[in-house]
């Protein structure tokens, strides 16, 4: 005996099933290549549509804005023996924030290499990265590209002889963009 399904049916059922994956990921900010390996964690930011009140004599009714404000981009990593993931990144915030010398931000600037071409300093400045959400099979789906990235924050780490277990370090680091897209 076989069972006839409704055709409505089969038009609202998904065509893929499979739930997605949190662990399947890759991360990569092209002017950060030590970071990919060490990745751990980052987030799909969220994204705001503003929403101004169109004022009435009773109660203000909201409207759909017209700008979108995006959350920060947060990445934790593990921080690898040599610091040198720790160190790139502290040193991209050392050149934009240039804390004892202007040279700092022109040496920063000399050091691009991955910009190149004949970008203005301002450039130089930001990077894209780009967000590989992976399949069940460990393939690539889904890219998801941030645009114009630069850091914003990058957190304290924390030594201690106090614990029984290693715990290695893991760094924090908060990144703005102007925006990002499916690819």
């Amino acid at each position: 005996m076989t069972v006839q399904v409704p055709a409505e049916w089969k038009t609202k059922l998904p065509q893929n099933l499979n739930p997605l994956s949190p662990t399947g990921f890759r991360f990569q900010i092209t002017k950060l290549p030590q970071l990919q390996f060490f990745c751990q964690t980052v987030n799909l930011p969220a994204i705001t549509l503003g929403e101004p009140m169109f004022g009435t004599p009773f109660t203000p009714i909201p409207v759909p804005g017209e700008t979108l404000t995006f959350g920060d981009l947060t990445v934790q990593f593990l921080v690898d023996e040599d610091m040198t993931n720790f160190k790139a990144l502290q040193g991209w915030l050392y050149g934009l924030g240039f804390p004892i010398e202007y040279q700092q931000y022109v040496n920063f600037q000399q050091l691009d290499t991955v910009t190149g071409g004949p970008n203005s300093d301002l450039t130089k400045n930001y990077s894209d990265a780009s967000l590989f959400i992976l399949t069940n099979n460990n393939t690539e789906n889904i890219i998801v590209t941030f645009k114009n990235v630069f850091p914003t924050s990058l957190e304290s780490l924390t030594f201690t002889g106090v614990d029984n277990d290693v715990n290695y370090l893991i760094g924090d680091a908060t990144f703005k963009f102007a925006y990002y897209q499916f690819e």
